[in-house]
């Protein structure tokens, strides 16, 4: 796949994750302003535990189906997303129910039912949108991730509308209620797409069939990665939560959340590798991947730092005086984001080629030296030291992943920057795609 085609094959999905970044970036700031420090610090805990109970549950079910599905294996598909559903759902409510357990805040522990709840349907809807990445062009993924957000900032319009003042239980139920109407939608999808009865054709009865430890084995090496990758974009916040105030934590959440903002193009670029390349040829994914890391660091890393130098002026104006104090880690946690995003593009050379326990390896060696620093943090600005962390776990899997290159893939170490020749193509490209468009203007 030339760079012209990354391009275009992620193009729409980048245009989708802009639209749900803006929206998710309006509803951050109505929830914040509606609720304040304390209530945003309650809302972010109950979805802290919601979405890690979700994640952990998984599984990796979602990506072993798609990938033995992508290299043409044959296996009982509906039996297998029926029982993956019913694990998941039932995992994610007992690890909710333990993440509750854990916490000691009172008021989270008051809407215990809700909270167990919510984590379960959350499961549910992640590993159905999951599944959804099975078509190359993501045009339904897209389409559930634009609801998404337009049906939780509508729920919150009528929230503030009808209920003012407004607490973040209330938030909780309005998030709920779209949750299951996100099911509905990728259920309907799911029956021409999974749970088709259509007869396989000759090539596909032929097809090997996959053993379910195979599909097994897949799906926990590959869930592995994804287990330390939530450890080392969560810790921070589990620790913040268990050691700090509500209102502490509620600053530092809105932090992280307002930094993912900069990471936009590497999850429609991420997205868009894995679902175009997994179970296919290896040549044409390395390349890609390459070309894509390349073209993209420097960029992203000059917006980082041009962010962080409107950042005191932007959040003041955004959240208001109350939240000024979350610059600093804002900053921090926007290259971090930069870094993790351009380490990520290069792991999917080792997830796409069936190979996910690279990417375990890699998680694994760089939580150690993270984890054992956690300790000896001081109290004082502990928001900062922990954005701190953060952006050494980042640097340190970049490095890692760039090692594995040479010594067990036996590739050269990707270039950081493309070459001169590369931008004369790229711009070249562009141009001539620009003439192309301006011809049919006037053809038309």
């Amino acid at each position: 796949m030339s760079f012209k085609e990354i391009v275009k094959s992620s193009g729409k999905t980048l245009l989708t994750t802009v639209g749900v970044t803006a929206i998710g970036f309006i509803i951050s700031v109505l929830t914040a302003r509606i609720l304040g420090p304390e209530g945003r610090g309650l809302l972010s805990g109950a979805l802290l535990i919601i979405s890690l109970s979700s994640s952990i549950a998984t599984c990796g079910l979602a990506y072993t189906y798609i990938y033995h599905r992508g290299a043409g294996q044959q296996f009982a598909q509906k039996r297998f997303v029926f029982l993956s559903a019913l694990f998941i759902g039932l995992l994610a409510a007992l690890l909710a129910l333990v993440g509750l357990m854990f916490n000691h805040n009172v008021e989270l522990r008051e809407h215990l039912p809700l909270i167990i709840g919510f984590a379960l349907i959350t499961a549910l809807q992640n590993y159905l949108i999951n599944l959804t990445q099975m078509q190359p062009s993501l045009s339904f993924l897209n389409v559930t991730r634009i609801a998404g957000v337009l049906l939780n900032v509508t729920a919150l319009g009528l929230l503030y509308l009808l209920l003012r003042p407004v607490d973040f239980v209330q938030i909780l139920i309005g998030q709920l209620v779209c949750a299951l109407l996100l099911i509905g939608l990728c259920l309907n999808w799911a029956r021409s797409n999974v749970f088709s009865n259509a007869a396989p054709d000759q090539q596909q009865a032929a097809a090997p069939q996959a053993k379910t430890s195979q599909m097994l084995k897949y799906a926990f090496n590959q869930h592995g990665t994804v287990l330390v990758g939530l450890a080392l974009t969560n810790f921070d916040k589990v620790y913040l939560l268990k050691v700090a105030t509500i209102v502490e934590f509620g600053y530092y959440s809105l932090a992280f959340t307002t930094s993912r903002l900069i990471g936009v193009l590497y999850d429609a670029m991420n997205t868009a590798l894995y679902s175009r390349y997994a179970g296919k040829e290896e040549g044409e994914l390395s390349r890609s991947i390459n070309m894509a890391f390349r073209f993209t660091l420097l960029p992203m890393l000059l917006l980082a730092a041009l962010g962080a130098v409107l950042a005191p002026w932007l959040i003041h104006l955004v959240y208001g005086p109350k939240f000024a104090s979350v610059t600093p880690t804002f900053i921090i946690l926007m290259f971090e984001c930069v870094i993790s995003g351009a380490g990520w593009t290069l792991a999917q050379r080792f997830n796409a080629a069936g190979r996910p326990g690279l990417v375990l390896v890699r998680q694994l060696i760089s939580i150690v030296p993270v984890v054992a620093l956690l300790p000896f943090l001081p109290s004082e600005n502990i928001a900062v030291y922990l954005a701190l962390l953060m952006l050494l776990g980042a640097s340190l899997r970049m490095a890692i992943t760039l090692v594995i290159y040479p010594y067990v893939l036996h590739e050269p170490i990707p270039r950081l920057f493309p070459s001169a020749d590369e931008v004369r193509k790229v711009i070249a490209m562009a141009r001539a795609q620009w003439q192309r468009r301006m011809h049919k203007g006037e053809s038309a």
